[in-house]
């Protein structure tokens, strides 16, 4: 038997095999085979677990919203839970303040205590691993920032960092604290791990420091003593592990550029002699078998690889997924939408009901390529239908009849030079543009030619989209804004506003920007001109614009809403059944305003926007959920 929900972290046990946490707050044990063996009880309003740790014969967890538990390894008992809300020092709160969601990892356990940060960010819980009693309320060693990993390996140098990239030294025992710090990013450090073969600690990056913040990043090594060694940049967006082979004569390191790094750690020198590729999504963890050192690698999509020791394929848990990551509609038909999902792009009908308007998929179109990331709606010479960008490097297009259950047939697909990001075609539909890590690629929409290549300083293209007047926006990762001519691809304007981007869009003769930093709107020729941010916990990753209001998800599990034109606050949302991905704005028969939700587990969520003075509420009308097909795995190895 599979887990049912998308697991979100693993770590294996010595002599009890794979635990592993999913989106609902339980905790499965798996055998040799990858299959469930036994699952913890079902929580009440169950919160994915970021946070996992074992001790003692205890299951520690920590789930998004704070509230930390305590399960017997043996039996997987749920035995405690400590309410976020409740257990806090009253007197070290600010005025008004509530648990925030996160998605910190962060769990240290030394002598039969657990020291992590709660709901409150700025307070740190010391609980009794045996009794679950908290034995202490003291400040967050990490100030404001929640511990995003707590190193207990060495014997008495041990290391917290937190999601502002500093890791600071000290001791959990005694007085002490964490004196000696070091800033070692821009961003998260999701793991720290003690090299006991060379007497250092090894860290990961989320966007890189100093020159090369939002540019690249990897794993910096940092002396016992605290001092920065050496470093290996390697990676174009988060690395979200590092972890080591039982003789520590191997390291492996990956995250979302979705490649398993090797390093050979015999010697001093940083040096990766193997790459792992071809996994069916962004790595978000990995762990290694103290008994035999297999390799367990998690991907973001909740399916788990386990490789030999040395890289090569053992077998994958075959886990049924399925995620909405783009909601466009067609140009002919706005009850018709396009949706990119994990297995290829679902056409999905709008329809009056009863109940209020509700979603029916009509068809469900399987590519056999990676994930579709994006998708964009396209129509040149007659013929109408989508082009689609996919996780395994391609750019494809699809005609389709647009009857009632429409056919399609593939036109043609390419490969593209690095990862896409984004995806939008020209005012005429002759040409599209894909965002990708080597730049702006521009296509023929009739038959996929590359038609040209578009760099700005070399850097990776997170974002891209066409004018009105068929000038091509360009966003690099770190922030930079260029628009270049639609007949010489000169530059006519740059401007940098610092922050890396997620999607992007024009509309209304504006462009429109999500990413770090919220959302922004963009004049071409002026800049920032506006900006919605409050409130959200996270990365920006998606955004509507419409009905005088604006409407963002951010990877914290939220949606927030804005007034268009004053940018006032108006509610904030996050009891949500999954994570949000997609978002389009639609209309009812009698002209009442919905958002449709698409995401991560194949859900499609439809809302009913209630505007009143000041606030707004969404009220649910019905859920979908697409079907869900394991991935199929093409991993590619390449020796260095």
């Amino acid at each position: 038997m599979k887990p049912a929900d998308r697991i979100v972290r693993i770590v294996h046990v010595d002599g009890t095999g794979l635990l592993a946490s999913d989106t609902h707050g339980r905790v499965h044990l798996l055998d040799a085979h990858l299959r469930v063996v036994r699952s913890s009880p079902f929580v009440p309003q169950g919160r994915p677990l970021y946070g996992l740790a074992v001790a003692d014969g205890w299951v520690i967890g920590k789930d998004r919203m704070g509230a930390l538990f305590r399960w017997s390894l043996d039996t997987l008992e749920l035995v405690d839970r400590l309410d976020p809300a409740s257990v806090c020092d009253p007197s070290l709160l600010i005025p008004n303040e509530r648990p925030s969601p996160v998605s910190s990892r962060g769990i240290g356990i030394w002598k039969g205590k657990i020291f992590v940060t709660s709901g409150y960010h700025r307070q740190m819980l010391v609980v009794d691993l045996h009794t679950f009693a908290v034995l202490e309320i003291r400040p967050n060693i990490c100030g404001t920032s929640p511990m995003e990993w707590a190193c207990t390996e060495h014997p008495t140098r041990h290391a917290v960092s937190d999601k502002k990239g500093n890791l600071r030294f000290g001791s959990f025992d005694g007085d002490a604290g964490f004196p000696d710090q070091v800033k070692l990013d821009d961003g998260n450090i999701h793991r720290v791990r003690y090299d006991a073969r060379h007497d250092r600690f090894w860290a990961t990056q989320d966007f890189g420091a100093g020159e090369n913040a939002d540019i690249a990043n990897g794993v910096v090594v940092v002396g016992a003593s605290g001092e920065k060694e050496d470093e290996c940049l390697f990676a174009r967006d988060d690395v979200e592990f590092v972890t080591f082979s039982p003789d520590h004569l191997r390291a492996y390191a990956g995250g979302f550029d979705g490649e398993l790094h090797i390093f050979d750690n015999t010697e001093r020198a940083l040096r990766i002699t193997r790459t792992v590729a071809g996994f069916s999504h962004q790595l978000s963890d990995l762990t290694v078998s103290a008994d035999d050192g297999q390799v367990y690698v998690l991907c973001q999509d909740g399916e788990i690889v386990q490789l030999d020791s040395d890289g090569t394929f053992v077998r994958a848990m075959g886990f049924p997924r399925q995620a909405v990551w783009d909601i466009q509609p067609s140009p002919e038909d706005p009850g018709t939408l396009y949706c990119a999902t994990d297995t290829g792009v679902s056409v999905v009908r709008v329809q009056d009901s009863g109940g209020g308007p509700m979603t029916r998929v009509v068809a469900e179109h399987t590519t056999g390529f990676g994930f579709t990331r994006r998708v964009a709606p396209v129509r040149s010479a007659g013929r109408s239908g989508w082009l689609g960008i996919t996780r395994d490097h391609r750019a494809f297009r699809t005609d389709h009849d647009g009857g009632e259950d429409p056919g399609a047939a593939l036109r043609w697909s390419v490969e593209l030079p690095a990862l896409p990001h984004t995806v939008a075609v020209g005012p005429d539909g002759g040409r599209a543009l894909v965002a990708t890590n080597a730049g702006a690629v521009e296509l023929d929409t009739a038959d996929g030619r590359r038609l040209d290549t578009f760099t700005v300083d070399g850097l990776p293209v997170w974002a891209a989209a066409y004018l009105p007047d068929g000038d091509r926006l360009l966003v690099t990762r770190n922030g930079v804004i260029v628009v270049l001519d639609r007949a010489d691809a000169s530059v006519r304007w740059r401007f940098d506003q610092g922050e890396y981007p997620k999607r992007l869009w024009i509309q209304g003769g504006r462009a429109y920007l999500t990413g770090d930093g919220g959302v922004k709107e963009l004049v071409v020729g002026e800049g920032v001109v506006a900006r919605w941010l409050k409130l959200l916990s996270n990365t920006v990753e998606n955004a509507v614009v419409g009905d005088g209001l604006v409407i963002a998800s951010s990877y914290g599990m939220q949606l927030a809403a804005y007034d268009y034109t004053t940018g006032a606050f108006l509610g904030l949302f996050e009891d949500l059944p999954d994570y949000p991905k997609a978002l389009h704005l639609l209309h009812g028969a009698d002209g009442a305003a919905y958002l449709l939700v698409g995401c991560r587990t194949g859900l499609l969520s439809l809302y009913r926007i209630e505007r009143r003075p000041k606030k707004l509420r969404l009220v649910k009308v019905r859920d979908h959920w697409l079907s869900r097909r394991p991935a199929v795995l093409d991993l590619r190895i390449h020796d260095r």
